[in-house]
Order: structure tokens, then sequence, then C-alpha cells
């Protein structure tokens, strides 16, 4: 048990001591370095409670209450006496808003260093550890969301001590250059903590053994269990190759949600770098379902056409969270029915599309999360889904009123549409395989290594991403090439946009065939997807 000093004069040499401590917290996705400051401010003429004797500025005015109540319970569990003098606590930043329960530990120990009932940080470890952790009023220490952005945030050769439960997340900080020397030191109880801080018991540094991780997003079906649907499955090639939008149109039960489903295991693997960056934002959303789990694959987030607009793109209350659009970061969009959302949700993609990324405002933050997708949306071709079937019962001018709930606006930023026809009784009635994804992922990985390498320093992901602009820059027509991209535009009367729109996707169509040059038959391939969709722009 510990017990606080024992004399008056002893009390009053507390006041004279500052303490120091190092936390973090999470900021939308970001990780943030908190110093934790503490000083005893006056000697109480009778012990007070925690939370009576304790003071906190530098935090919002509800998690004050909170964090002290918390940490109140713990003490009381582990039978710590009440505090002889009064504590303030600071917390900086100033300016950053500060709430949650990341910072209950540091806040713990250092409530015990300012009361004299433990010692502070030998001089040479000063600034070596990094708390955080939520402490439950039994005097557990919980598992947090976020440990991995605000891990990033340590120094090299920075301490982490974390809840048990995060370690294995944290470890990924490994992957950041000059932090082999961290340590990551998980924790189940307080009265682990307080033990290490009284030179009691050591801690274990979990990364001093090898760490296996589970990957938190499902391995995606194959392309070959897709019956049927050859001109819909290469459109979905096509897009992946490039970082196309698309847009599928079909009657129910053909395999639009199948394709959308399948088109993450067709996506060029995800590098290092992008698999921390994925497992940082998923750990931010209370994503990973347990420690060890990281995001290996690359996401496909599934929208619903009741979704909101803060789910899809972010906001809520206090502090944004990110949305569907960040959750479906370097991966699949699929919003199903598009046609049934309501324009206003609709018209809030228009950014993230366009930038690859989405900033949120409010009162006390503006925050930016990333959003480079690639969208796939279906929808049916009229109100009942049999358009151009005797089964169609909707009249002409239902089915006008149905596809124009897509502005031409959002439609002007999906460059493949793509017509599904009903399976003959042979196609619903064939072999499938399971071995068609690894095939089409290769041609997809080889045609974005083209990309790379023709775009070299620019920071340009796909050819989707190249900016108006620099178009001619990068499709590299040969001569007859160029004839026939000229012969559509003109016989097509398409607007800038959807003549940049064409020139890409036929780039992209030459880089699956390993062409140096964009060729007729690569412009022309393009035109059936482009220009010869079921809907257009600006209807």
């Amino acid at each position: 048990m510990l017990h606080g000093p024992k004399t008056e004069r002893a009390l009053k040499d507390l006041l004279l001591r500052d303490h120091t401590l190092l936390g973090g917290l999470l900021f939308g996705i970001e990780g943030h370095a908190v110093e934790v400051q503490a000083r005893a401010t006056g000697v109480l003429k009778w012990p007070d409670s925690w939370r009576g004797a304790a003071s906190i500025i530098g935090i919002t005015k509800g998690a004050t209450k909170e964090v002290l109540a918390r940490i109140s319970g713990a003490f009381s569990k582990l039978q710590i006496p009440d505090p002889q003098v009064s504590i303030l606590i600071n917390l900086a930043p100033a300016d950053l808003e500060k709430n949650g329960t990341w910072l209950d530990l540091p806040i713990a120990i250092i409530l015990l260093q300012a009361a004299g009932m433990l010692p502070d940080l030998p001089e040479e470890t000063e600034g070596r550890y990094v708390l955080i952790g939520e402490i439950g009023i039994h005097g557990e220490i919980r598992r947090v969301p976020g440990a991995l952005s605000i891990a990033y945030q340590a120094k090299p050769g920075q301490w982490l001590i974390i809840p048990a439960g995060n370690e294995k997340e944290c470890a990924l900080i490994l992957a950041k250059p000059g932090h082999e020397g961290c340590g990551v030191f998980p924790v189940r109880t307080l009265q682990q903590v307080i033990e290490f801080f009284n030179g009691e018991k050591p801690l274990e540094n979990a990364l001093s053994q090898a760490i296996r991780f589970d990957n938190a997003i499902p391995k995606a079906i194959d392309f070959g269990k897709i019956k049927g649907q050859e001109r819909a499955k290469r459109a979905a090639v096509i897009s992946a190759a490039g970082g196309h939008n698309l847009l599928l149109i079909g009657p129910p039960g053909e395999g639009k949600s199948l394709l959308a489903k399948a088109m993450p295991g067709i996506l060029p693997r995800l590098s290092d770098p992008e698999k921390v960056e994925l497992t940082k934002i998923y750990s931010a959303c209370g994503l990973l379902e347990k420690d060890g789990m990281a995001v290996m694959r690359r996401p496909m987030r599934h929208v619903h056409h009741t979704a909101s607009q803060a789910s899809l793109i972010g906001g809520g209350s206090g502090v944004p969270r990110p949305g569907e659009v960040t959750l479906a970061h370097l991966g699949i969009l699929f919003l199903d029915e598009i046609a049934e959302f309501s324009r206003s949700t609709l018209e809030v993609l228009r950014q993230p599309i366009e930038d690859g990324r989405v900033t949120i405002n409010r009162v006390h933050a503006s925050l930016t999360f990333p959003s480079q997708f690639t969208l796939v949306a279906a929808m049916n071709p009229c109100p009942c889904g049999y358009f151009g079937n005797e089964r169609c019962s909707c009249s002409p001018k239902e089915i006008k009123a149905y596809q124009q709930r897509l502005s031409g606006p959002l439609l002007d930023r999906i460059d493949l549409q793509v017509e599904l026809q009903s399976l003959t009784f042979d196609e619903r009635f064939a072999k499938i395989t399971d071995d068609a994804s690894p095939r089409l992922r290769a041609e997809v990985e080889a045609a974005r290594q083209m990309q790379r390498d023709r775009f070299g320093s620019e920071a340009i992901p796909f050819n989707a991403a190249i900016p108006g602009g620099s178009v001619a820059d990068y499709v590299d027509f040969s001569p007859d090439g160029l004839d026939a991209y000229r012969r559509l535009v003109d016989g097509s009367q398409l607007s800038t946009r959807s003549m940049d729109r064409l020139a890409k996707v036929a780039r992209t169509i030459a880089d699956l065939s390993r062409s140096r040059t964009t060729n007729p038959p690569h412009v022309e391939e393009a035109a059936t997807f482009v220009i010869g969709g079921m809907l257009r722009e600006g209807m």
C-alpha cells in the first residue's frame, strides 16, 4: 500500500517540486503528444478525496470530472489513501482539444507523484516514457482506440507504456525508420505501473519477441465465382488498373454486388506504408476487433442508400470522425442502389472523389481525412429493375425520372459505365473456378507499374488521377490512335471533361496490353464504356 509524507516539513517540500510525464491522445485519426505537468499547490488541513483535492486544466469541462472519478475509484480499490495536498495538473498544448480516456494513466501516476506517494523518474530516464491508457474503477487498464496513431508520435528511443491488448498494433512503429530503439510495454493493471515506478518490478517489452498479425479485412471473392458478365468483368479490370470509377447498371440478381465484392482481390497489393496507414485509420475508428489485427488487404466498404451524409464522409458531434470514404481509402467504396440515395448525400462525394481527401469543418476543429478510393456504384436501369424486358412495368416518364436521379456533375466523375445482362441458362450453370483473381491482379499490377514509371516523381497515383490540363502529356497517342480519338470526340460532341475521361481510360487499356502508345483499338474499347454508357453526363 502507498503512503503519503508523514511530516509537515515533508508536505511543504512537495510544494517545491515540479512533475512532468508524457502522454498522448487521438484527435480525428492522428495521434498527438501531450505533456502532463503537475505540482502540489497547498497543504490541506486534513486529507481530502482525490476528486476534491485535484484540479485539471487544459481539458474539456465534462472530461475532468469523469477522469478524476475513474481514477478515484481505482485508487479506492487499491487502498491508496487520500492526498494531503491540493494538486494542479496542466495538459499541454492548451490549444489541442482533450477528451476521451487516453490520458487516464499518466494523470493517475502524476497525481501520486505530486502527492509524494510515488518517486519521480530518474533524471536520465526523463522524457523516455509515454503513458496511455484508460483506467477502470477496479484498477484495470483498458484497451484504447488509436493506439498506433499515438505510438507513431513517439520519438526514437522512447518507451510506450500501453494497455495490454494494444501492444501488437503498437509494434508496427518498427516500420517507421529510426524507431528501432523504441519499446512497447503492455500493462493490465494500475498496480503494475505503480510497482514499476516504485522500482519494485520491471515491465516486459513486447518488441522482444516476433509478432504475427491477423488480417482485419476478409479475403475478397474470386473473380472465377462470377458467372458470365464478361464485359462487366473487363470493365472492372480496367477500373482496377487505372483507378477509374465504375457504374454497374443491370437488373437485380445478375452479379453487380458480387462483382464489387470481388474487385479488392484484383487491386494491387498494399505496400508496407499503406498497411500501416490503413491500420491507423481502422484502429482510430475502433474497428480492430482484437489486438494483433492489421489491415493487410485493400478494403471494400458497402454503403446502403439509407446512409447519412455524416456516416458517408465523416462528421458527428464534437471532434469529427472519419466516414465510409475514409474507411474505403486505398480500396473500394461500393454504393449499392445509387439511384436510391438522396441527391444531397451523393453531392457530398464530389470533393473526396476529386481531391482524394475530405475536410470536415467544426467550430473548434477542422480535420482532413484521406479518401483515395475507387467508387463502384450499382443501380437498376428503372424502378422495377427490368428495363428492356417484358417484365418491366415502368412508364417512360418513370424510367427517365429514375435515371436522372444521378446528377450530371456526379456522372461526370464516373469514367466507366457498363450494363449487365440477364444470364443465359448455360451461364447460370457454368462451372466456377477459384483462381481467376491472382491472374487478373498480376495484369493490374503490371499496368500500375507502367503508370508509376510514366509518372516518375509526380504525385499521380494512377491514370484516373491525371490532372485535366496534363492528359495530353501522359496519354502518348500514336498517330493513328490520335486520329481515332479525334473522330470519336468530334462525332460525339464530348465535353472537355469527357474527352479527358476517354483519353485516360484508353491509356489504361493500353497499359493492360503493355503498349507504350495508345492505339486505335484502345481508344475504341474505351469509347464503349465512356461514350456508350446508358446514362450520359449533363442529363
